[in-house]
């Protein structure tokens, strides 16, 4: 459907949840980690959300913290890429940073860190390079249908469609919940869902919002929020569909759409 619309780590209250930091050395993990979660422990879905290029894991938190509030949030921060973006590398990391039996996070969970905390489903969602990345893995087989309930593409962008995206993927068990915006022509978008991506997925459960009043760096916030580069005039509206979207896929139930 189309629509137009316990280790080395430190804690900080913040509200209705909790913010983990984990250092990739100090806890043995592939990558720095933040962790967006709920104050009450219990079970909850956990929402996996990848940055995009150059960009970092405090850059979200505008559209992430309401999912926060039902969910567990897991952002890793991915090594920063200057001369290519190495889609192949992130995306093949992706099963051991969540699952290995070392240095995975999801294992980690309700056991050395966040104690009393468990994960009932788990998600994925990526914004711009980020979401390239989650395309790339779909595309190549690293990831499969129902290895995750969701997939959440924020204005996905990835650089070579031939090589990135190079096959269609049928997704049955797996929904898909995609965003882009009207920027195509800007230094922050190479090639996106409308063009390269979109084609190459062929989901049974799709909701693909167009958001042509946005431009691609709308739904950060941060330091990422204040770039005077990619944003237009109408950004708390486009990190509303992103919410919006975030929760669909089962991740921030609370959050309602205005």
């Amino acid at each position: 459907m189309l629509r137009v619309l316990a280790t080395s780590a430190l804690v900080v209250a913040a509200g209705a949840y909790e913010t983990l930091y984990l250092k990739q050395n100090d806890a043995n993990l592939i990558h720095n980690t933040r962790i967006l979660y709920p104050s009450a422990p219990g079970a909850y879905p956990a929402l996996v959300f990848l940055h995009g290029f150059a960009l970092d894991v405090q850059t979200y938190d505008e559209i992430l913290k309401d999912a926060a509030e039902d969910s567990i949030v897991i952002l890793f921060q991915m090594k920063f890429r200057a001369l290519n973006s190495a889609l192949d590398e992130d995306a093949n990391l992706l099963e051991p940073y969540l699952h290995d039996s070392e240095k995975g996070i999801l294992p980690r969970i309700g056991d050395s860190i966040m104690q009393g905390y468990s994960t009932t489903h788990i998600g994925l969602a990526g914004h711009s390079r980020g979401g390239g990345v989650l395309s790339y893995a779909f595309t190549h087989g690293i990831v499969k249908d129902g290895d995750y309930s969701a997939l959440v593409l924020i204005d996905p962008v990835v650089n070579n469609p031939d090589s990135d995206v190079p096959a269609v993927v049928t997704l049955e068990k797996t929904m898909v919940r995609a965003t882009y915006f009207n920027d195509d022509a800007s230094v922050c978008v190479t090639h996106g869902w409308p063009d390269a991506i979109g084609a190459k997925f062929d989901v049974k459960d799709i909701d693909v919002v167009v958001a042509d009043k946005c431009k691609h760096m709308d739904v950060c916030s941060s330091w990422g929020g204040i770039l005077p580069l990619c944003h237009s005039s109408n950004g708390d509206q486009c990190k509303d569909i992103a919410r919006a979207l975030i929760a669909d896929a089962g991740f921030g139930a609370k959050f309602v759409t205005v």
